[in-house]
């Protein structure tokens, strides 16, 4: 996978996206610009872990992201990513689609297909 610092700095290029957080699967930050990360990353951690155990039950092949809305539409987004997740809050005017399709063309251009597909 390309170094964290280059998927965050085109992340965060990404109009709509206000904050970031990048966690490992057993729930340790690797980065972040979050003020209350520790809470959060184990929401994302919990959330994103049990997204892939929920997939093969239901007969689903791909868990491509994880949305939480707020009622402020300040949006929660979780993305996995092999063995880690992202987490990305969107300001509440952003339009969700937009930013799922640009993080899914960013994270198709910086990891290898088999670790997009957890092989």
């Amino acid at each position: 996978m390309a170094k964290i610092n280059d998927l965050v700095k085109l992340i965060l290029q990404i109009d709509g996206v206000m904050n970031y957080i990048f966690v490992r699967d057993d729930g340790h930050t690797l980065s972040h610009n979050f003020e209350d990360v520790k809470a959060l990353a184990s929401i994302i951690t919990f959330s994103g872990l049990n997204c892939e155990v929920i997939k093969p039950i239901m007969g689903l092949t791909h868990f491509k992201y994880l949305s939480y809305a707020r009622d402020n539409n300040e949006n929660l987004l979780i993305f996995p990513l092999g063995k880690y997740f992202l987490g990305i809050s969107q300001h509440s005017e952003a339009y969700t689609p937009d930013i799922v399709k640009k993080v899914e063309g960013i994270i198709e251009t910086i990891t290898p297909k088999r670790q997009r597909n957890n092989e």
